[in-house]
């Protein structure tokens, strides 16, 4: 009987310590990210619609958007898509707009853009 419950044991070990693995291989290329709106170097107002598309072989764990090195959110599921309102910042403003795209092994991918905030028509 004790055989048996050491053997179970083993299993189990065996069974959690390969559920605890995120990849079990080589994964060391990190996610590939594209801001796709806005585009780099826009005029932006109000509302602002960030959309970002972020693809890794074997899987996007999140999405970071940071303004100006600020945490604007974290994503979880695609689609990769925030809102960011500009309107009490001051016209003709730059800010960066960063996106960082984390694997289930932690790797990073990074890109961003600025943008400047305009008043008045688009």
């Amino acid at each position: 009987m004790r055989y048996r419950h050491y053997l179970l044991g083993v299993t189990l070990v065996a069974i959690i310590g390969c559920a605890g693995s995120s990849t079990g291989t080589n994964d060391g290329s990190p996610p590939q990210v594209v801001i796709t709106a806005p585009l780099a170097g826009a005029e932006v107002n109000g509302t602002v619609a960030i959309d970002v598309t972020a693809v890794d072989d074997f899987g996007v764990d999140q999405v970071r958007i940071l303004i100006d090195g600020n945490l604007l959110v974290t994503l979880y599921t695609a689609p990769y898509h925030a809102n960011w309102n500009t309107s009490a910042l001051p016209d003709s403003s730059v800010h960066v707009i960063r996106v960082e795209a984390l694997d289930v092994a932690k790797n990073i991918g990074t890109t961003q853009i600025s943008v400047t905030v305009r008043r008045g028509h688009q």
